[in-house]
């Protein structure tokens, strides 16, 4: 049985595994500080139109954004020697975290609401 390795570290080993734009963002996360702040205030102008979304949707797009946020902040550690990534991680970063975990919890409590209400027209 022979057993042939194909691609390269830095594109991966297999073909379409990974799309393009997942491995763009992958290698270039912290493009430049204006990038990573315009990414955060995408975020926090999404926040703003959840109380007008279904409690399922929130929870759908806190968890996406809570992932990317945690991606940000492990790359943000380690650039947090260099002046211009000072802070971003602390006082951003993490803060759109704490305010994305809230707005999960709030909208499992709303879908549970909604659940014992039809138990209860039953």
């Amino acid at each position: 049985m022979d057993f042939t390795v194909g691609g390269t570290r830095e594109v991966g080993y297999l073909d379409e595994l990974v799309p393009e734009i997942a491995q763009e963002l992958a290698w270039g996360a912290l493009e430049s500080r204006e990038k990573v702040e315009e990414e955060i205030d995408l975020m926090l102008r999404t926040i703003r139109t959840f109380w007008e979304m279904e409690p399922d949707q929130v929870m759908r797009m806190s968890s996406a954004m809570s992932a990317r946020c945690t991606e940000l902040s492990v790359h943000l550690h380690r650039l947090e020697g260099r002046r211009e990534w000072r802070q971003i991680r602390t006082m951003q970063v993490d803060r759109l975290l704490t305010e994305l975990d809230r707005q999960f919890r709030l909208s499992s409590r709303l879908v549970e609401i909604r659940r014992q209400d039809i138990e209860t027209a039953r």
